[in-house]
């Protein structure tokens, strides 16, 4: 039961790390390659919170999924958008008015000045706890290479047994058997023929 858990554990964190490692690939073509501003997929993008302007509902280190094929907002809703430097912005809206929008961050005083609708990019729909944190970490070579080390070892700890024997399944076992036999015959006939051999000289001499 133990190595079955320890197989299954594995085998989440892998997929997990692979799965964030895979994205960051995805987002550095993306902005850097291709040159487009958010990585999307099938109309959704994935966002860093670098700020602590939405706390308590959104952390620093967050990952945020917001949906870019939303086209009707409300009050109240959490958006992100594009300000006047044309930084992404994740704040709450508090008031719509003929295609224009207010905007505030759920731990500032004040409000964001006003500004149009058609500067939204998404609305937010839910947050990746501390996830940002673990992406940032894994761009970083030293990271990379610490992981790729970690995941040889943890795959040698699975695959072995308490004695430090490499675990085989029932085919290779029966595989292996299978050859210890052939060898074992083998053997048996060279020494055959090497005692039949040695009786022959006997007799000629």
């Amino acid at each position: 039961m133990m190595k079955v858990f320890k197989k299954v554990l594995i085998i989440f964190a892998s997929i997990m790390v692979g799965l964030l490692m895979l994205f960051n690939v995805y987002q550095y073509v993306c902005l850097n390659v291709l040159h487009e501003d958010l990585a999307v997929i099938q109309g959704y993008a994935i966002l860093e919170v670098v700020s602590g302007s939405m706390e308590p509902t959104i952390h620093v280190g967050d990952l945020i999924v917001i949906d870019t094929k939303c086209s009707e907002f409300h009050v109240n809703d959490i958006v992100t958008f594009r300000d006047d430097n044309d930084n992404f912005v994740t704040h709450r809206i508090i008031s719509i008015q003929d295609e224009k929008m207010i905007t505030k961050g759920d731990n500032n005083n004040s409000s964001d000045e006003e500004s149009d609708l058609n500067t939204i990019v998404g609305r937010y729909l839910f947050r990746l706890p501390a996830l940002g944190m673990i992406m940032a970490s894994l761009k970083t070579p030293f990271v990379m290479v610490m992981i790729l080390i970690v995941g040889v070892l943890l795959c040698l700890f699975v695959s072995m047994d308490k004695d430090g024997n490499l675990i085989q399944s029932e085919e290779e076992k029966e595989y292996q058997e299978f050859l210890e036999f052939q060898k074992k015959e083998e053997k048996e006939k060279k020494e055959k023929t090497s005692k039949t051999s040695k009786k022959g000289l006997k007799k000629k001499d």
